[in-house]
């Protein structure tokens, strides 16, 4: 039977950056078998990608459903200005991510020009990390606050050496590492992700075999420009 999750995987299928601001949505559900319904946070980047894809939507959604399906793309207020992402939300409690910034062409000037610097720690506390966390803090009262929590932060070379680091954390938890970036431009975007793919299919040149990586790797998720995440702002003040 077709499923509104099994719909959401297929549009990561076929349109891969679409998926991406998927991630981002409220609630999906079928009406009265001929209308599909998408909520999504109201005036964020992500919103307007997937109201802008509608008329996609619903030629992927008569591919999927095999039938005409009418898409409404409503908008909700929410709470707070750090969106949640769907997978993660909807993933075990015990499962880490892994918030990072590749500096290989960063725009700000207090920032190194090579590398990657990463944020990893548990989803159960990243939520406490996000009650507490305050751009006010000292450099000190932040590495205290991830010390407390168990998380770390590290500057690496690339990708792949930064999944040496945070797949064992996952495989030590029996659960997956989330990964989340910042989406400057939609085909810089996509070749992170194809990195991603490539480590997942091969493993690492470093210690992960493509055995562990496939099972404890999750996917890569964008913060897209204009979107405040805690996470990456934490990575952004430590490594300046």
């Amino acid at each position: 039977m077709a499923t509104i999750g099994g719909f959401l995987g297929y549009v990561n299928y076929r349109d891969p950056f679409l998926g991406k601001s998927l991630d981002y949505l409220i609630g999906a559900s079928r009406k009265n078998n001929n209308l599909l319904q998408i909520t999504m946070p109201e005036e964020a980047t992500a919103s307007q990608n997937v109201s802008a894809a509608r008329s996609r939507l619903e030629i992927y959604a008569a591919a999927f459903f095999v039938q005409k399906l009418t898409v409404e793309i409503l908008f909700q207020p929410v709470p707070t200005r750090d969106l949640r992402l769907f997978p993660v939300d909807n993933s075990k409690l015990w499962n880490q991510i892994s918030f990072f910034l590749p500096f290989a062409s960063s725009p700000c000037s207090d920032l190194p020009t090579g590398g990657i610097g990463a944020l990893v720690i548990g989803k159960k506390e990243y939520h406490v990390l996000q009650k507490r966390f305050n751009p006010t803090l000292s450099r000190q009262e932040l590495e205290d606050l991830l010390v407390e929590l168990n998380g770390e932060f590290f500057m690496v070379t690339d990708l792949a050496e930064m999944v040496d680091r945070v797949v064992p954390r996952a495989q030590k938890r029996l659960g997956i590492v989330h990964l989340v970036t910042l989406c400057k431009s939609e085909r810089e975007f996509l070749d992170l992700d194809y990195t991603c793919a490539r480590i997942k299919e091969s493993g690492t040149p470093g210690h992960e075999g493509p055995l562990q990586v496939r099972s404890l790797l999750g996917r890569l998720h964008a913060v897209f420009p204009g979107q405040y995440c805690t996470g990456l702002s934490i990575v952004h003040l430590l490594a300046s």
